[in-house]
């Protein structure tokens, strides 16, 4: 009989922890146009998210209900520790996108133009150069996916708030 209320009360503690699984990216909208004025990989990322939950992707800008546009995409890798006897230790990268999301129909962006920035620091070894630059490559993909996942949160938001401005189509 204890060990039944046992499992009953941790069943009933891990029901109640509101663990939730991630499900399907939602922005609220159901279609969207997505492109780039500059070559872009962070549109890959935000396409790539979308393919797989509700809101679909169109090719022609006057179909969709809004349009997120890529403004600008940079990469930036400088130095930031050195060691004592001179020499690099690590690296700073950084990635920066400036993106607007627009209605049709409304002159006045939903989004200003805004610009993410976000970091990572790697380390550097002489002795294993392949290494680093793949690991690099890998950290660049992890920030291409962590900002376009702050774009559609922030896509979101804005339509949340800015309900009014979304016309059924």
């Amino acid at each position: 009989m204890s060990r039944l209320f046992l499992f009953t009360a941790a069943a009933l503690l891990l029901a109640a922890c509101g663990f939730e699984l991630r499900g399907e990216p939602s922005v609220g909208l159901r279609s969207l146009y997505v492109a780039s004025n500059v070559p872009s990989q962070v549109v890959g990322e935000v396409r790539k998210i979308l393919a797989t939950g509700p809101t679909r992707i169109v090719a022609v800008e006057k179909d969709a209900e809004a349009s997120l546009r890529i403004l600008t995409e940079s990469r930036e890798k400088t130095v930031h520790t050195i060691t004592g006897s001179g020499r690099v230790y690590e690296f700073q990268l950084q990635l920066t996108v400036s993106y607007q999301l627009t209605v049709p129909g409304r002159e006045e962006p939903i989004i200003a133009p805004t610009e993410l920035v976000t970091t990572r620091l790697i380390t550097y070894s002489e002795s294993a150069p392949t290494a680093k630059e793949a690991e690099e490559q890998l950290l660049y993909k992890d920030m291409q996916a962590d900002l376009a996942g702050r774009i559609l949160r922030q896509v979101a938001v804005a339509r949340r708030e800015s309900a009014a401005a979304f016309t059924p189509r």
